[in-house]
């Protein structure tokens, strides 16, 4: 997987690119070789403390059926959401500093 951030976008939004790249020691995914074609997280800020977060993927899971994609394939893409959203909060632990 390659993952790259743009951050100089208009209106201060940036972008989380993500490709997949043939490498010999890549995980498996049940014994099968996932290939994520194209994936792009778009965050756009909206207001104070909040922002606005697209996804577009196009994702090739070889030998899943179309009703793993509708009943798990959300709930791995709401996982990455989170995580991008938990790499963004602030850590409010420490001594108050003037920046």
């Amino acid at each position: 997987m390659f993952r790259s951030w743009r951050t100089d976008l208009p209106k201060g939004a940036c972008v989380l690119i993500s490709t997949s790249i043939d490498h010999p020691r890549a995980d498996l995914l049940g014994g099968l070789r996932a290939v994520e074609l194209a994936s792009r997280y778009l965050i756009e800020p909206c207001g104070t403390g909040k922002s606005r977060l697209t996804h577009i993927s196009r994702v090739d899971i070889r030998g899943h059926s179309p009703d793993w994609y509708k009943k798990v394939y959300g709930h791995v893409c709401a996982g990455f959401m989170d995580r991008i959203r938990a790499s963004f909060q602030c850590n409010t632990e420490g001594p108050e500093t003037k920046v």
